[in-house]
């Protein structure tokens, strides 16, 4: 089974990345049709396709008070 890296976004959609072959691929520097995920990174923003829903706010603003 190759490895792969999964992107997991804030709305729930999960992305896949190439990392590395398994043995028998890497002889012909092919993935072979199985997929093993080696890692999953969260990400705290929504994918490309869905960031209309889910809409970049600054959080980090500070008011003063006078």
């Amino acid at each position: 089974m190759c490895k792969y890296y999964a992107h997991a976004f804030v709305c729930k959609h999960v992305t896949l990345t190439f990392a590395s072959f398994c043995q028998p691929a890497s002889m012909i520097q092919t993935a072979c049709g199985e997929r093993h995920i080696w890692q999953t990174i969260r990400l705290e923003e929504a994918c490309d396709e869905c960031k209309v829903y889910y809409p970049t706010t600054h959080t980090h603003t500070t008011h003063r008070r006078k």
